[in-house]
């Protein structure tokens, strides 16, 4: 099996009060080719803004 390069467990989003991403679990190994597709307001940016730092995210 491949070594993961990016893994989350139960990651969470918030802008103020609105919580914009639930519990969400996520990996990549090594090897894989991704994509983020969603409709419009699925939480395609906010996921790659948390997985980035450019969102800060409960437990940062």
């Amino acid at each position: 099996m491949a070594e993961p390069v990016l893994s989350t467990r139960g990651l969470e989003a918030f802008y103020g009060d609105f919580q914009a991403l639930f519990g969400i679990d996520f990996e990549i190994n090594a090897g894989e080719t991704v994509a983020i597709i969603g409709s419009n307001g699925a939480g395609k940016s906010t996921f790659l803004r948390s997985i980035t730092g450019m969102l800060k995210t409960p437990g940062q």
